[in-house]
């Protein structure tokens, strides 16, 4: 059999085939759909058989094209990783990332002068989303996830636990002449965060005020919020003690903007992972990233 494969032809059929759609595997790869069109007759010609049904109402795979598409999948990541080897330089250049927008906002952008600093030759590129990354659609490096650490199909490494423990804002507690114990939670408005409340076991006021054996305070009052970094800007601006989210706050915390109550934290039971294809082990720039964050965590806890 002639071994010159028609290279064109075949990615030209995965994304359709994966599409289900000339038109999306048209925009896609950068071409007309007409050009996908004719890309697919000519790999139909050398394979010498149909891959696609033309419906009325779309397209559907033959037994053919089934076979085909489930085995392209995996050799185009493999090319595309054997290319990123070989073309670049591993160690500098540009690492993009997909996180969370208060991994983002709260974490790693407060930080972001150090990496730089210590890493001037990877140009970071962060895009602040909060929906999954298909590694094998788009083209992320690594990801930043919350969870348990078991991730389908790929690698993870766990950067840090994540706890709650009251804060709020030191100003506020000068203005009600106030001091930082649990005494100011009697006086203060409560700020909720409700970004867990799918997860019966994540901590809440409820909780930890049980935990700190505090029965005389309505766990149920104050504003709420959807997002934990949005409920600690809330608690920086004077609007209440938040059950801060340790790790998020811990720069507010460094700088002055809050302050602790106590020092009864609790697990909140996920911690943050770097997600990424067991392909980009190979990636200078990802084991870099995760030793920066690592030294970071270290700088704190020391």
């Amino acid at each position: 059999m002639n071994r010159n494969y028609p290279l064109t032809a075949l990615r030209a059929f995965e994304s359709a085939g994966r599409h289900l759609s000339f038109i999306h595997a048209a925009k896609e790869l950068a071409v007309t759909p007409a050009a996908i069109s004719q890309q697919i007759k000519r790999l139909e010609a050398y394979l010498g058989t149909s891959l696609f049904k033309r419906l009325s109402r779309g397209l559907l795979l033959t037994d053919s094209g089934q076979l085909l598409l489930k085995e392209l999948g995996p050799v185009f990541m493999a090319l595309d990783a054997a290319i990123d080897r070989v073309h670049e330089d591993r160690n500098t250049g540009t690492f993009t990332i997909s996180v969370a927008p208060m991994f983002a906002t709260k974490w790693l952008v407060p930080r972001l002068h150090r990496f730089e600093q210590a890493h001037p030759d990877i140009d970071l590129r962060i895009s602040s989303s909060l929906h999954t990354i298909d590694f094998s659609r788009e083209t992320f490096d690594a990801a930043v996830r919350l969870g348990a650490g078991e991730y389908e199909g790929l690698e993870s490494i766990k950067l840090f636990d994540e706890a709650l423990t009251p804060m709020c804002s030191p100003g506020l507690l000068e203005r009600k002449n106030l001091l930082a114990d649990q005494m100011a939670l009697q006086s203060l408005p409560l700020v909720h965060n409700e970004s867990t409340a799918f997860n019966p076991d994540a901590p809440n006021w409820s909780s930890w005020l049980k935990a700190a054996q505090i029965s005389d305070i309505d766990p149920n009052r104050g504003p709420r919020f959807e997002q934990p970094d949005h409920a600690i800007q809330a608690a920086i601006d004077g609007a209440g003690v938040v059950l801060g989210w340790l790790s998020l706050a811990q720069a507010d915390i460094d700088a002055g903007r809050l302050v602790k109550l106590s020092d009864l934290n609790l697990p909140l039971g996920s911690a943050f992972f770097l997600v990424f294809p067991k392909a980009h082990l190979s990636r200078g720039k990802l084991r870099q990233f995760s030793n920066w964050v690592a030294s970071e965590l270290d700088s704190t806890e020391s």
